[in-house]
């Protein structure tokens, strides 16, 4: 006789805490023996024998001895360990092939069965055919028909055994038998009386228990802008109602009032367990606007954008600093010229005015350049002039290693040679380079005292320019170079008089400095043009 109450003799719990919900995740696997499992089979040749003690699980339509018979087996597990609260994620039912059965066909004919819920209680030391209990033919499990002698099964049941966890008291279990019970057809598992334990029905279960979520928020901030904090145990979603007829999905949002005041405002959270709700009463003051602006600058037009923060505002009022306004959220304003100006934005909503100034620097666009002239004394000796505009600050690399920061430095080179000089001009904003081949080299001196005079020096660039040479000479050439050795004119000229000008034309070499050099009678002399 087995015992009336059930447990399972191998039950193995794993747990898997889910840190962002409240439920814990388990997994029971209940493989009864013969002290406690609870199965029976029933036949037609013994209709009031109990048959609790069978090493078989069976459905069968058969012959004895020429007599017909039907057996059929009754199944059921004790759940009462899953807490009628938990949900059940899978539920899998194992039989497998009783090899040491009485029976010798084994799995046989055409033996499809099912599983089907039985409705009314049943004991093992008293179920009989004659006595057996009612059972439901809706949802039954299937056990499709055999391709072999020895095959085993494993069934998903979830649902039948989340129903039976959900009601424990209508959990009677199965009854097992053929779909057609007619003869020759048998499908034989072991029952948890087989003495071969790895053969006994086992039921595998995972199933989740949960906790009721509880919510909570705290807020804070000033005035009419809160910043709420979901401080809830568990949640998956979040709905907040402001109490002003606005909401958000957001767990931590930060929402603007328009209007001083009492307001409820409620928190539902949800998560796999269930929903939750915390309400609070917010109190908002009203607090004047705290005005704010940036901008952008294209040459002297400026693009003004209003970033004040504050509850509704209802006016602005600019002061662009050279006489204008605008009402405008976001002005744009064209100024008559380069310089600073302190721009003023004076915005008004429900709760009051605020103001702000600050000082707007437009500055000369940024185009750096410059201009190198060598010495007559030293021709290793360069001077540099910045010609940049826009320019605040200054760098010049002079290609053989040294800097300056100076705007117009002289600088003393090692040796003759072509050197690539870089000038970095900068402002409060930004900063932009000019680069150029410098081509130091060495200049004749005219040992005779021939000098080279030209004016006017700096002449506006539509004059005319006069060399004088100090004795006669039947030929002379002139070469003009620019600032990086560039040669940007010739002009030969024959039998020129001592003392006498001749006129030349440079008008259209544009702005800027010059080395002029005269050849003749075997010597050279230089002298540096301006052109303004």
């Amino acid at each position: 006789m087995k015992k009336s109450t059930f447990a399972a003799t191998v039950v193995l719990f794993l747990f898997i805490a889910l840190s962002s919900v409240s439920q814990t995740v388990q997994t029971l696997v209940l493989r009864p023996g013969p002290a406690d499992g609870m199965d029976s089979d029933i036949r037609t040749d013994m209709p009031q024998t109990p048959r609790g003690w069978s090493p078989d699980f069976i459905a069968n339509a058969w012959t004895a001895q020429g007599n017909f018979f039907i057996q059929r087996s009754l199944l059921k597990f004790d759940l009462s360990q899953i807490p009628a609260t938990a949900t059940v994620l899978e539920a899998k039912l194992h039989f497998f092939t009783n090899l040491t059965t009485g029976h010798y066909q084994l799995d046989s004919g055409a033996n499809k069965s099912f599983l089907y819920r039985v409705t009314a209680p049943w004991t093992e030391d008293q179920v009989t055919w004659d006595t057996q209990p009612s059972f439901s033919l809706q949802d039954p499990v299937v056990l499709p028909q055999s391709v072999t002698h020895t095959q085993s099964y494993s069934l998903d049941v979830t649902a039948h055994v989340g129903a039976m966890v959900q009601k424990p008291v209508e959990n009677y279990g199965w009854i097992f038998k053929l779909e057609t019970e007619e003869r020759y057809r048998c499908m034989v598992f072991a029952s948890s009386d087989n003495a071969t334990v790895e053969w006994r029905p086992e039921l595998t279960v995972r199933y989740s228990t949960c906790s009721d979520p509880v919510a909570d928020f705290s807020h804070t901030g000033s005035g009419m802008e809160i910043q709420f904090t979901d401080i809830s145990n568990h949640a998956d979603s979040w709905h907040w109602d402001f109490g002003d007829a606005t909401y958000s999905f957001a767990q931590n949002p930060v929402h603007l009032y328009a209007s001083p005041g009492n307001y409820r405002v409620c928190l539902v959270i949800e998560d796999s367990c269930g929903t939750a709700t915390h309400c609070d009463t917010v109190v908002t003051e009203c607090a004047n606007p705290v005005a704010g602006f940036a901008y952008g600058q294209q040459d002297t037009t400026v693009s003004f954008i209003d970033t004040t923060h504050c509850a509704n505002p209802v006016s602005w009022f600019w002061q662009f600093g050279d006489g204008g306004t605008s009402t405008l959220q976001n002005p744009v304003h064209e100024y008559a010229g380069y310089g600073a100006y302190q721009v003023c934005l004076t915005i008004a909503d429900s709760c009051g005015s605020g103001t702000t100034c600050a000082f707007v620097q437009l500055l000369v666009p940024l185009r750096p350049g410059f201009t190198a002239t060598q010495q007559e004394t030293n021709n290793l000796k360069v001077a540099f002039h910045d010609s940049s505009t826009g320019a605040t600050n200054w760098l010049w690399d002079f290609g053989d290693g040294k800097t300056s920061a100076e705007q117009n430095p002289v600088h003393l080179y090692d040796q003759y040679g072509s050197y690539l000089v870089c000038l970095t001009a900068g402002n409060q904003v930004t900063y932009e380079s000019a680069c150029d081949t410098l081509r130091v080299k060495k200049i004749s001196v005219d040992s005779k005292g021939n000098s080279i005079v030209c004016y006017p020096n700096p002449c506006d660039g539509q004059s005319n320019f006069w060399f004088i040479l100090f004795e006669d000479t039947d030929r002379a050439e002139i070469t003009i170079t620019d600032y990086a050795g560039r040669k940007v004119m010739m002009q030969e000229f024959t039998d020129i008089k001592k003392n006498e000008p001749v006129s030349l034309d440079i008008s259209k070499l544009g702005k800027g400095t010059y080395v002029l050099e005269g050849s003749f009678n075997n010597y050279k002399r230089t002298v540096k043009v301006t052109i303004l």
